[in-house]
């Protein structure tokens, strides 16, 4: 099956340190019916400390959540976060993502762009959102708008005026504090006469759709937090509205495909959802079983809980066992990581901050070079090891660097030069390591 979305570019401003727009390209060749991601499937971001390589993956993040998160901005720890993250100087943020869409031989080119900032009550809100797309099966068309909001009011929809009259409703003092596709997902009534229904709505059906699955498919890896499953989506994809069977069980085995309707780092499981949990757990053991080959088995600990189960799990060596909170730390970032390299393998789009650390080099490279490789989704990760970039300079616009004031610089080759002595040696334009050991001289002591 082709996958169904390709993340081209994201663009990102006004967090941390993050003052000025920032666009990560994943794609940079123009988009026609010749589209081919295949040398364009991992991306590592390099830079200083500081330089903002971690906003870059929690911007992604929160794109996620607005838009999966019923209540996400008026949830006050949110605004708390917020308030801590957006740059003090732009006092907004701001993100934007082009992705492309197979469908039915069709590819269709989305823009997405979403700006928060704070209100008169000091209160941050959504004060824009904007969703446009073009035909992607040639280089030159131009953006058809299909919705914009902007400080709380639906400036346009395209779709019926029937269908706008309802939305504008369902949406009145909402669009400040949830996103448009939220509303719209949420709100939406499933059991209406479809047959009736004109082009123009079905087609917003549709966008609405695709820009849900692209949230789905994405998956973040932030070391403070764990991964956040969107469940929900699976039952709105099963009981949508589509009157195209096939494209509906399509999407629906795409969110199997992508990994998203089970993870191993689940504490609670559904019980309807248990033998795929399972299924998981046994592929997690051939995963970690490369590493630690004494490995015998993972076995799942499980308390019954009503309609779920608690679930937990402990590794069996046959002279011991150990619950994998204590295991090295490793094999528990290894464990961590594990759902997001399921999904870089197959359909999803996986951003993995620090994908470095804990991880011995050889072990890191022998995996990106997987991915770049075998893998059928996207990998986009920050790292400080510069290792990995013997292997990424073999393919296109995988090595960006990050400067500390937010300048990137994709690698271009260089006739002989790598990237790894460009680097070090401060030939990397903004980048320049400018740091001797006698700097350190009466800091330490004498």
């Amino acid at each position: 099956m082709e996958n169904l979305i390709y993340l081209l570019n994201m663009s990102v401003s006004g967090i941390k340190s993050i003052k000025k727009e920032v666009r990560l390209d994943f794609y940079k060749k123009t988009i026609d019916k010749n589209f081919n991601p295949e040398k364009f499937r991992v991306k590592a971001i390099y830079g200083e400390n500081g330089s903002g390589k971690s906003a870059i993956i929690t911007a992604v993040k929160i794109f996620q959540d607005l838009i999966c998160n019923d209540n996400y901005i008026n949830e006050s720890k949110t605004q708390i976060f917020l308030d801590e993250i957006i740059n003090k100087s732009t006092r907004k943020l701001c993100f934007a993502c082009e992705f492309l869409v197979n469908l039915n031989a069709s590819k269709i080119v989305y823009h997405y762009s979403v700006e928060i900032g704070r209100n008169e009550k000091g209160l941050y809100e959504i004060q824009s959102e904007i969703l446009k797309n073009k035909n992607g099966n040639y280089a030159n068309n131009k953006y058809n708008l299909i919705f914009e909001c902007r400080n709380g009011e639906l400036l346009y929809v395209n779709s019926s005026d029937e269908q706008r009259i309802i939305l504008e409703k369902r949406s009145l003092n909402l669009l400040t504090s949830h996103s448009f596709i939220n509303i719209y997902a949420t709100n939406l009534e499933r059991d209406s006469d479809t047959s009736k229904e004109e082009a123009a709505d079905r087609g917003l059906y549709i966008h609405i759709l695709l820009c849900l699955i692209l949230t789905m498919v994405i998956k973040v890896y932030l070391a403070e937090e764990d991964q956040h499953e969107l469940y929900f989506l699976r039952k709105r994809i099963k009981e949508s509205r589509l009157d195209n069977p096939a494209l509906q069980e399509g999407l629906y085995e795409y969110g199997e495909l992508a990994n998203v309707l089970s993870s191993v780092n689940d504490k609670i499981v559904d019980k309807q959802h248990f033998e795929m949990y399972k299924r998981k757990v046994e592929q997690l053991t051939q995963f970690i079983r490369i590493f630690k080959p004494d490995l015998m088995s993972i076995e799942i600990d499980k308390k019954e809980n009503g309609e779920q189960y608690e679930c937990d799990l402990s590794l069996n060596y046959g002279d011991y066992r150990i619950n994998k909170e204590f295991e090295s730390t490793g094999i528990k970032k290894l464990i961590r990581l594990f759902d997001c390299f399921v999904a870089a393998s197959t359909a999803g789009i996986v951003f993995v901050d620090e994908m470095d650390s804990n991880l011995n080099d050889v072990y890191l490279c022998k995996l990106i070079e997987y991915f770049m490789y075998y893998g059928k989704g996207q990998l986009c990760f920050t790292t400080h090891n510069l290792d990995p970039m013997t292997v990424l300079k073999e393919n296109r616009n995988s090595i960006d660097f990050l400067s500390s004031d937010n300048h990137l610089v994709p690698w271009a080759s260089r006739g002989n030069a790598s990237p790894e002595n460009c680097y070090k040696n401060g030939m990397i334009e903004d980048s320049p390591f400018n740091i001797d050991a006698t700097d350190f001289i009466g800091i330490f002591g004498e």
